[in-house]
């Protein structure tokens, strides 16, 4: 229940999880048993034996998913973190989550980060060194989750000595979702050494009944069958660890504890309550969980007092770890009233750090809690997670600063709880979805719009905006066969219902999948379509993006003067209606004709213009793309040591966002670069990168293009 809790029991499955520590192959462990059976205690046992055990140097980090979590966003979230962790800034790292913490020590261990301080060389390798191997942390949102999550495993696998071990807890907050086991059946079939993966399951939870899953031979299921109720022994040692601070008989204790038959959940809530001062007789009569999760709940209300019984309920509502400042505003709490609510040891021990700050122990308790609060509560605590969430995410679209990533993750799930359907679409497809795509949880917005597309009536407008929007996201991701397959099934709909706005925009959608692939001719023809609609309808800014869509098409076929005039178009419409987005696109296209022109200093002008106006907006792809611009501009004048800064400011900003056009752009222009210094084996680096990029994103005529330079070395 907490961190002072005392451990007894449980010495074959530690035995057992020891041997499996001790062999060097990547193995997953699978610890099973019942609700309140104590699966959570002993993952976070075995997690604290790893970290002393004799003889190995080992690192563990904690995981909970939730119903909604998909496997690849629980990988996605574990790869984010480490890179967070690795990037925690020196004097900062007091304040940063318990997981992070966790990631970090996990780090230094396979040096990836220093031991000491986190700027400057570290165990002798060159800070260069130590950089690249940051920024191989980092995750790719266009790039295909588990096989990433399996190439940092493998670099952790490398980095860390020969004796040291790599441990994960993935512990369910309830069950994982259905076919997970597919998914994580492909990870362990190809753990790398000295990786174990610890999950926590119920007998009836989807690895353990998964034959997939099951029949992989490096699975280890602790104990064989399913975890067992305490010993009287072990019990009786319990009681001894912490009877001076049991004010009552310990004869007498015994008798009551007895009734229990050793059920973990029952024992451990019966001695907290007892060291809390309730009565023995005032105990159940029988074992059973939800009789001491109402006493528990019973003793928050009359120790706590309403304060409690908010800020419980509110942490029943939230489900997920949430940062205090959460807590606070769902349960109308001042910071000073939460506080003074968890000064006491019994109820600050009814919750536990995980994910983004703190939760209730056990779901049992929760789901206690959750039946307790009627339906007008309920709606009013939901309403107050939506207001707060929807607030955090408004701010950081005003603010122009990055989303908060739980707001962004959760929103849409209590606007769904607290006001159905529709508006868990809308909330999705209008506040969350912009703000998954920055922060590159793909993975996420996948399963979102997926459960928003179960929910949608079908051959909707509604059916029709979720399509596109995964069509977005599939292109984002490189997968433009399935971004194809989105677009045209939401145009299909847009035009049975007659929707001339949703069919523009799907023709420009379809559009740009084109002209990535090179195939222009298809691409003019769609974007044309797009423009002839926005035309129709008055649309100034689908306008605006038709012409300027055109404009570049026209600059990849060398017809400059075609595109200087859609560019130039483009350009009126957003200066006459201040589409200031537009404007800095149009400003770094003309830039980039004027280039191609060599008049050089007209260029660079257009190019700063352009950066000066996304770094008014705070976008960060535009001002990567308007870095490389410069880097192209500085490369022709030969001054190679500005145009190389210029190109990998870009390429950190176009890594960070997951873009990998963009990264493909940065890695050719740098080769160029090097191939001017005469460091031929430098350019190759940088030229085969591209050129892998441009293949898995599917652009054959960048990588012809690209395979030239190689083959001219």
């Amino acid at each position: 229940m907490n961190d002072e809790k005392i451990f007894v029991g449980r010495r074959d499955e530690i035995e057992q999880f020891k041997k499996a520590l001790e062999r060097p192959r990547g193995e997953a462990v699978v610890v099973v048993g019942q609700a309140g059976m104590g699966k959570t205690f002993l993952v976070n046992k075995m997690a604290e034996i790893a970290e002393t055990y004799p003889g190995l140097k080992c690192g563990w980090v904690r995981y909970e998913v939730t119903p909604t979590d998909s496997v690849d966003s629980t990988m996605a979230l574990m790869m984010d973190n480490a890179f967070e962790a690795a990037n925690t800034k020196p004097g900062s790292f007091d304040n940063v989550p318990e997981r992070k913490r966790q990631w970090l020590a996990l780090l230094k261990l396979a040096k990836l980060v220093p031991a000491g301080k986190w700027i400057g060389k570290a165990l002798g390798e060159k800070t260069e060194r130590l950089v690249e191997l940051l920024k191989s942390l980092r995750r790719d949102p266009a790039k295909d989750t588990r096989q990433q999550f399996l190439e940092r495993l493998g670099l952790i696998s490398k980095r860390l000595p020969k004796n040291g071990r790599a441990v994960f807890i993935v512990d369910p907050e309830k069950y994982m979702q259905k076919e997970s086991d597919q998914s994580w059946a492909i990870v362990v079939r190809d753990l790398p050494k000295k990786v174990k993966l610890v999950f926590a399951q119920r007998p009836e939870d989807v690895l353990v009944e998964s034959e997939t899953f099951g029949g992989l031979g490096n699975v280890v299921r602790i104990p064989e069958r399913r975890l067992d109720v305490l010993s009287e022994a072990e019990v009786e040692e319990l009681v001894n660890c912490r009877r001076e601070n049991l004010r009552v008989e310990i004869s007498d204790l015994r008798e009551v504890l007895n009734r229990y038959k050793g059920h973990p959940y029952a024992i451990g809530a019966a001695l907290d309550l007892v060291e809390a001062g309730t009565e023995l007789e005032e105990l159940p009569k029988k074992g059973e969980p939800i009789r001491f999760a109402e006493l528990q709940w019973k003793r928050v209300c009359d120790d706590g007092g309403d304060g409690a019984i908010e800020l419980f309920e509110a942490y029943a509502i939230l489900e997920v770890g949430v940062p205090d400042d959460v807590a606070e505003a769902v349960s109308s709490l001042k910071p000073a009233k939460r506080k003074a609510v968890l000064a006491g040891k019994f109820l600050a021990g009814l919750l536990r750090e995980e994910g983004y700050g703190r939760r209730i122990y056990h779901t049992i308790l929760a789901d206690y809690i959750l039946g307790q609060i009627g339906e007008k509560e309920k709606e009013e605590y939901r309403g107050r997670a939506v207001s707060v969430y929807r607030e955090k995410l408004r701010k950081a679209k005003k603010e122009q600063i990055k989303p908060d990533a739980l707001a962004a993750e959760r929103l849409a799930e209590h606007v769904l709880a607290a006001e159905g359907e529709d508006a868990f679409v809308y909330a999705f497809g209008n506040e969350c979805y912009p703000a998954l795509n920055r922060l590159g949880l793909l993975d996420t917005a996948i399963g979102l719009s997926e459960q928003a597309l179960s929910v949608v009536r079908k051959d909707s407008q509604e059916e029709m905006a979720v399509l596109g929007n995964l069509g977005v996201i599939y292109q984002m991701k490189g997968k433009l066969n399935k971004a194809e397959q989105m677009h045209i099934r939401s145009l299909e709909i847009a035009e049975r219902l007659g929707l001339l706005e949703g069919m523009a925009n799907q023709y420009g959608n379809l559009g740009v999948i084109y002209q990535m692939r090179g195939e222009l001719d298809k691409a003019v023809q769609m974007i044309k379509n797009s423009l002839e609609i926005n035309e129709r309808l008055g649309q100034n800014l689908g306008m605006a993006k038709s012409y300027g869509n055109l404009g570049l098409i026209y600059l990849t076929t060398r017809d400059l003067d075609s595109a200087e005039r859609m560019v130039k178009n483009s350009l009126e419409i957003n200066e006459r209606f201040r589409f200031w987005e537009g404007l800095a696109g149009d400003y770094g296209n003309l830039g980039m004709i004027y280039g191609m022109r060599n008049n050089l200093e007209k260029a660079e002008q257009l190019h700063k213009k352009a950066l000066e106006v996304n770094e008014k907006l705070g976008r960060l792809e535009g001002i990567a793309n308007q870095c490389g611009n410069l880097g192209v501009v500085y490369q022709k004048r030969c001054e190679l040591d500005r145009s190389e800064q210029m190109h990998k400011k870009s390429l950190e900003i176009h890594e960070q966002l997951g873009l990998q056009e963009g990264m493909a752009n940065d890695h050719g222009n740098l080769g160029v670069i090097y191939k001017q210094r005469g460091d031929v084996k430098k350019a190759r680096e940088y030229w085969e990168k591209a050129r892998e990029l441009y293949k898995r994103i599917g652009m054959p005529r960048e990588v012809k293009e690209v395979e030239g330079w190689i083959e001219g070395i």
